[in-house]
């Protein structure tokens, strides 16, 4: 089976920031309309579900993740970057046990990373302990907090990732790529397409048949990826709106 892997937040859908034109709202929360997908993009993900897999990855956790309303109701999910497997919209035991004995060797450097974090002043949210599987907060003067991090935490066994206020503590063996290569040897595939935003999507959009990273990814690829290589073919030169431009792009993929 052909597979879609979407990032969500600033993939497919997006921020009241972002400005689109024809927009619906896809997720309420605290009583406000808090995300959007495109007319455009709402309407083809429904004809795309029709043809292929469409299997959201993201970071958020299971309960972030149930208050979005798509156009479609995925078979799967992948939440809490890969850790949570939703399946028919329940919570795969199995899957998650699986990913508890991943990264068990990271579980003291998470401890300590939660219990440094609680102690820097720099911190201006609670910590959270998401699953049992990474740390969670957000912090001022970012650079610093991580530089401080580097130092005392073991990058052999955890990332320390981050976007604007938003800092992550994560296994290293819990990423996007892995969850992936999970899912195909149990689910198989056919063509693995990809789409995402920020770090957290690299390794898994470098993964598939085909992926599409947005332009904010375009300084961490270094070059346009707009050519075929050995491997794979990886978009990053669009025009407009990113969810309008991979969906259009794999629908024509998949007619051909």
């Amino acid at each position: 089976m052909n597979i879609l892997f979407t990032d969500l937040d600033n993939t497919l859908i997006y921020s009241k920031k972002v400005d689109i034109r024809n927009r619906i709202s896809v997720e309420v929360y605290k009583g406000e309309d808090n995300s959007f997908m495109s007319e455009y993009s709402y309407e083809l993900l429904k004809q795309l579900n029709e043809k292929l897999f469409i299997v959201p990855v993201t970071t958020r956790t299971y309960m972030q993740y149930k208050r979005i309303n798509l156009s479609i109701v995925p078979k799967y999910v992948l939440c809490a970057n890969g850790g949570q497997l939703l399946k028919d919209g329940r919570l795969d035991d199995i899957w998650y046990g699986k990913s508890l004995e991943i990264i068990k060797d990271s579980d003291d450097e998470r401890k300590k990373a939660f219990l440094l974090l609680k102690q820097d002043k720099r911190r201006k949210f609670e910590c959270r302990n998401i699953d049992n599987l990474f740390i969670f907060t957000k912090c001022d003067d970012m650079e610093s907090v991580v530089e401080d991090l580097k130092v005392r935490l073991d990058l052999d066994l955890v990332d320390i990732l981050y976007n604007k206020e938003k800092l992550y503590i994560m296994p290293k063996n819990l990423n996007k790529a892995d969850a992936v290569r999970r899912f195909i040897e149990v689910y198989g595939k056919e063509t693995v397409f990809a789409a995402g935003d920020s770090d957290f999507d690299i390794s898994m959009i470098k993964l598939a048949d085909i992926g599409f990273a947005h332009k904010d990814l375009n300084k961490d690829f270094n070059k346009d990826f707009d050519v075929e290589n050995i491997f794979n073919k990886i978009y990053n030169k669009y025009e407009g709106l990113f969810s309008d431009y991979y969906l259009t792009k794999v629908y024509e993929y998949i007619k051909e």
